[in-house]
């Protein structure tokens, strides 16, 4: 497809799925990954279509990342069986060079001069490193480049060769938290692959290195003149001994950087990361030169359209992807969702540096959309049957089990494809797919059709923030409850419990009445509402309310019982006993968590209730602040006892759990026992536990991709899917209880507590009289100069 103007040549034409295509650096071939034999492989196509695609391999396993070698001749790359391997494309030839024993090896990128290849593989401590590997496959140990103990990836050359640059996290996962990198500084380093002999911070000495442009060579700051096409690239001069100390840092931003990419003059660093604005965060492309200096913004983003856009991790970036640079150095080309932009990059170097003495910020360039119109024809049985073979065979090799739950798969395909020559449309193709994948027998499942946003005239149901009940001999609905924090909790709403609902937006309300409809598809913001203490118009006030979507009304709904089910607690124990309830095992309950186990640090003993948590992925978190044992006591004078850690909680403690516990919320309460932290109460998990990906098929659908399995730390490593983690003491709520608003797993959790703070268990010192030593120690001299 032409950037200005010309025509439109499509290259493949048929049923299969053709995908991550990729020019080979002479022009001469497209290389891509289909599925038309039955299986992924690597193909390679003429530019112009002209002939037949050939195949270059042959291998049971999907085909990941890969890059084409700088003379054409080559392809290397990775595949599902964490193997990295090259196949040369005139004899298809395939060497394997590298595996990996702990997870996928990520997509090789080759350096200038074809003689190595740069990739990133995770290690024993599951921590991703950088690694480089001769290409020629004579060496078979690879050299690793990167010597810190956090995660590295997405290596890349400098066009020159004499750098690598990567991204660097500093987040400690140890296998996955519930964070990710959103709370690590994520950002581009780089390392010296040669010995350096000046030092590249001396402006005198970097001068001298430096020769000025020839003239005609334009000034751009990502801009060099080619290389001669006869001239060969610069043979990269390894120097294994000095890379730990020629790794520096390139970038220093306030938000994470999701990729990147360097430009032909091998100075400058494209990347993409993100910005908060008004609404959501942004995705923004900003360039950089490869000593950190010359920091300009080259373009932005648009927030998340709303309701219903697929993923995109917005706060990490992700709106933004697929950078590429013209090879004259002055345009940037990239993917926003569905579009394709253009934008030139920043003016010379001189001109940076000069508006920046200048106190002057340089502007980004007007970005352009890249327009285009394709019609293309799909045929929609051929386009179902290359979907189930799509969905077999993910599952087939992204299924945590090898031996498939002890299923055939291959007589699972030969059972079910034959019905889907029968189907007549889409929905039913996936039924087919999901009675397949049900075979397993496995949670974490299923295939679902593209994420839509709200259908054209869908209505939305606004809520006032308040429950209403009918009261028959009044005529009027009766305000019963209002929520904490909702919109009918402000001073001049001016309602309570007891009062009556009058009128919405002008219109009489009765007892009966559906007054939700006029609660729909309002003009304005707010909404008229009238409330009287009486069931009568005379004396009646009017407000405005601004209502809330059913997501925020389930929160407030969410907020009540958890308050109620604190006031029963410190009701039955007399204020003794802490409540806890963790919604989800996702970041913001994660911060909840220690949020409110600081709040609650001074009761003697505390119930963790993780009853309807559908899980996540926090387990590891939130055990480490359970599992923390007092080894100080603080006592600054005048005040009471602390102990250290001060995030930590001391006393006893148990878990509420459910047949809702699903996944994460099952490995927590596991993990609880396992440690000796406590008791669980309630009933059985769902046994539901594995951890779970999606895989996206030609269409939109997607193929939830179960790939990593969860087991018990004991001597038979016990598999948590179809498990369900039973509880310690086992204590049924039933239909009766729950009519009654009675909680009995509630009530034995207390009586367990109670019963344990009666045998002597406290949680930490609260009288400076326990810790006379202590205390005499600390006022009688100065404090040490490492306390403070």
């Amino acid at each position: 497809m032409p950037v200005e103007e010309g025509d439109i040549r499509q290259i493949t034409d048929n049923s299969a799925r053709d995908r991550l295509v990729n020019y080979s650096p002479d022009s001469k071939w497209l290389a891509f990954i289909s599925d038309r034999s039955g299986r992924e492989e690597l193909y390679v196509v003429a530019v112009d279509g002209a002939g037949e695609a050939q195949k270059l391999t042959d291998i049971d396993a999907l085909k990941f990342g890969y890059n084409w070698s700088p003379d054409s001749k080559e392809i290397a790359f990775t595949a599902s069986d964490s193997k990295l391997r090259k196949v040369n494309v005139a004899s298809k030839q395939v060497a394997e060079l590298d595996s990996s024993n702990y997870g996928n090896i990520s997509t090789p990128e080759w350096s200038p001069d074809g003689k190595w290849l740069a990739y990133s593989k995770s290690d024993a401590s599951r921590t991703t490193d950088i690694y480089l590997l001769a290409s020629s496959a004579e060496e078979k140990q690879p050299h690793k480049v990167t010597f810190d103990s956090y995660d590295e990836r997405t290596p890349r050359f400098a066009p020159d060769g004499r750098k690598l640059f990567f991204i660097r996290s500093d987040s400690i996962g140890g296998g996955g938290g519930g964070g990710g990198f959103g709370n690590a500084s994520v950002q581009i380093y780089s390392v010296g692959l040669e010995r350096l002999e000046r030092d590249p911070d001396d402006p005198e000495e970097r001068a001298e290195a430096e020769s000025p442009p020839a003239p005609g060579e334009g000034g751009d700051a990502a801009a060099t003149p080619r290389r001669p096409m006869n001239r060969p690239p610069h043979e990269t001069k390894m120097d294994w001994t000095g890379l730990k100390h020629r790794t520096r840092q390139v970038t220093r931003m306030p938000f994470a950087i999701s990729s990147y990419t360097v430009a032909p003059d091998s100075r400058t660093i494209v990347f993409v990361t993100s910005e908060p604005s008004a609404t959501a965060s942004v995705p923004v492309v900003y360039s950089i030169q490869e000593d950190g200096k010359r920091l300009t913004r080259v373009a932005a983003g648009g927030p998340p359209t709303g309701e219903g856009e697929g993923g995109g991790g917005f706060g990490f970036g992700g709106g933004i992807s697929g950078l590429g640079i013209s090879r004259d150095g002055r345009t940037l080309f990239y993917f926003e969702r569905n579009e394709i932009f253009s934008t030139p990059l920043p003016s010379s170097a001189a001109s940076a540096a000069a508006a920046s003495g200048a106190g002057q910020r340089p502007t980004e360039g007007a970005r352009k959309r890249i327009t285009f119109n394709v019609r293309v024809k799909i045929n929609r049985p051929a386009e179902w049957a290359e979907m189930f073979g799509d969905a077999w065979r993910t599952m087939k090799y992204r299924f945590y089990d090898p031996a498939m739950h002890g299923k055939d798969w291959d007589a699972a395909k030969a059972k079910y494809e034959p019905l889907v020559r029968d189907v007549g449309d889409r929905q039913e193709l996936l039924n087919i797919i999901n009675e397949m994948i049900g075979e397993l027998n496995a949670s974490h499942t299923g295939s679902a059709p593209p994420p839509a946003g709200r259908a054209t005239g869908a209505v939305s149901t606004g809520n006032l923030g308040l429950e209403l009940a009918p009261d028959s001999a009044a005529g009027r609905y009766r305000v019963t409850y209002v929520y904490e924090d909702g919109p009918a909790d402000k001073d001049w709403v001016k309602v309570k419990v007891g009062d009556y609902l009058i009128a919405i937006g002008g219109k009489q309300v009765k007892a009966g009445d559906e007054y939700w409809q006029l609660l729909n598809d309002r003009l304005n913001r707010k909404v008229e509402v009238t409330f009287n203490n009486k069931p009568a118009e005379d004396g009646a006030w009017k407000t405005r309310l601004e209502t809330i979507n059913s997501n925020a009304y389930s929160t407030l709904r969410y907020e009540r019982r958890v308050k109620e089910r604190r006031q029963k607690v410190n009701e039955l124990s007399q204020g003794r006993v802490g409540y806890i309830h963790i919604r989800a095992m996702d970041p913001p309950s994660l911060r909840k968590f220690e949020k409110e186990i600081r709040e609650f640090r001074g009761k003697d003993a505390m119930i963790i209730d993780e009853r309807w948590n559908g899980g996540g992925n926090i387990e590891q978190e939130l055990l480490g602040i359970l599992v923390q044992r007092e080894y100080q006591v603080w006592v600054p004078r005048g005040t009471e006892a602390s102990g250290r850690p001060f995030a930590g909680y001391f006393g006893p403690k148990v878990v509420l759990q459910n047949w809702r516990s699903a996944s994460n919320a099952e490995m927590f309460p596991a993990g609880f026992r396992a440690l000796g932290l406590g008791k669980v109460v309630g009933t059985p998990t769902m046994g539901a536990v594995i951890g779970t990906g999606s895989y996206s098929l030609i269409d939109g659908s997607t193929v939830r991709t179960p790939g990593v399995g969860v087991y018990l730390a004991d001597a038979k490593r016990t598999n948590m899917e179809n498990y369900g983690v039973q509880p310690d003491i086992r204590v049924d709520n039933s239909p009766e209880d729950n009519l009654a608003g009675r909680d009995r797993q509630l009530e034995t959790a207390v009586e367990e507590l109670i019963k344990q703070l009666g045998a002597g268990k406290r949680n930490i010192a609260s009288k400076e009289e326990k810790y006379p030593g202590f205390i005499l120690a600390f006022r009688g001299g100065t404090c040490p100069a490492s306390f403070v």
